[in-house]
């Protein structure tokens, strides 16, 4: 009997969605092997019986990104546990996002990291008995467009493309909390922003301790303060980002930066557009924008698609592109708190360079080091593996599978 070969991912509630266009064009990367991908949104009426229907003919994996799925049950079980498929947990966020996603007490539901931080932190902080792995990068698909346009002649000089927030809003709310969770957020927060980016985790347990809190009870007040600090750091780094293109002629799309846009001389705001056109836009675009998360092990896959797009990118530094990305000649890493930052934005905005033949080097960098098909070849390697313990399950007491 052949295996299976249908693949299904699972996506909810997502930013113009970007996790159902992502998901469904990684899983077309696999169409040569012969895998068929299927992608089921939980918010339709009719999701779960699209799965149903798929499930006789056989499923060789399922996934979901930022864990979208995995908690599916029945009868109180974990689904994936009573039909004996792998599911994959592909988290890209922070454990303290939701710490739900990152802790499930299955044996058929792995948990894979885009960054190895998120590991370290669960690892850490959450302690999960899962099954858990780092992918080894960020995956995203080949651009299909990137070569209609030639860099010189796209339409598009600079887009920053990212849904935003106002960190100053952030800090009103944290008025109304206690006294002391206040003062470790302010404490955490001058320290955080003023770094390269990268992982805060040990900015914000010093000074949860420093406070007189111990980081291993109550994880509800720990995650929710954490959270709370990531969101402001990140925001703080994107509008000071924003900030320097103001009095540039730069498209910038998204919601959440209405705390900007009345403030701008000549940058042009939009609002956001659904993620089926995000291809097009990268292929008539020469620079494109981005701030990260709180990483530093790896990019986002803003940088990772604008340099397969043939685009040039600038984007906040971190120990991955300092090590990493240095001879790239179409990526441009910045710091967003430099005082010049606006003149440097100025310069790259104004440049006479013609980079259409330099963006070739950045998108061969790209599909060697940011391979969707790989990325998918390694969820099904986890996938595999799942299924092979089973063969060791028999011999271990119940009592000792999680722990």
């Amino acid at each position: 009997m052949s295996s299976p070969r249908n693949i299904v991912a699972f996506v909810g509630q997502n930013e113009n969605g970007i996790l159902r266009q992502y998901s469904h064009d990684l899983m077309a990367l696999l169409a040569p092997d012969g895998y068929i991908g299927h992608v089921i949104d939980l918010h339709t009426p009719d999701g779960l019986q699209k799965f149903n229907d798929l499930f006789p003919q056989g499923i060789a994996m399922a996934w979901g990104c930022a864990g979208v799925g995995s908690g599916l049950r029945h009868n109180d079980q974990i689904l994936w546990d009573i039909i004996k498929i792998p599911f994959i947990s592909v988290l890209a966020d922070p454990p303290c996002w939701m710490p739900v996603h990152h802790f499930m007490p299955s044996r058929y539901v792995a948990n894979a990291y885009v960054f190895k931080e998120w590991l370290q932190v669960q690892r850490r902080l959450v302690g999960s008995p899962q099954y858990s792995a780092v992918l080894d990068a960020v995956g995203v698909p080949p651009n299909p467009h990137r070569d209609d346009i030639a860099w010189r002649d796209r339409s598009q000089r600079m887009a920053f493309i990212k849904t935003a927030g106002d960190p100053q809003t952030r800090r009103q709310k944290w008025a109304n909390f206690p006294s002391r969770w206040r003062a470790i957020l302010e404490d955490a927060a001058a320290s955080a922003i003023v770094c390269e980016t990268g992982d805060i985790t040990d900015i914000f347990l010093a000074a949860y301790e420093s406070h007189g809190l111990c980081p291993d009870h109550r994880k509800d007040i720990l995650f929710g303060l954490m959270c709370e600090l990531d969101l402001y750091v990140r925001e703080h780094r994107m509008t000071a980002f924003a900030t320097a293109l103001l009095d540039l002629p730069v498209d910038i799309y998204g919601r959440g930066w209405d705390h900007l846009a009345h403030k701008a001389t000549r940058a042009r705001f939009h609002p956001a557009f659904d993620a089926m056109t995000l291809n097009r836009v990268y292929a008539d675009t020469q620079f494109i924008l981005n701030t990260s998360p709180n990483i530093a092990s790896n990019v986002h896959e803003r940088v990772a698609s604008g340099l397969d797009s043939r685009c040039c990118v600038i984007s906040d530094h971190n120990a991955f592109t300092r090590q990493h990305m240095a001879d790239i000649p179409t990526f441009f890493g910045v710091d967003p708190n430099s005082p010049d930052l606006a003149d440097q934005m100025a310069a790259l905005y104004h440049s006479p360079t013609d980079y259409t033949e330099a963006t070739r080097i950045g998108a061969s960098y790209a599909a060697r080091t940011f391979d969707g098909r790989a990325y998918m070849l390694a969820m099904l390697k986890i996938a595999e593996e799942i299924k092979t313990a089973e063969h060791f399950h028999a011999s271990i007491p119940k009592e000792l599978v999680f722990v």
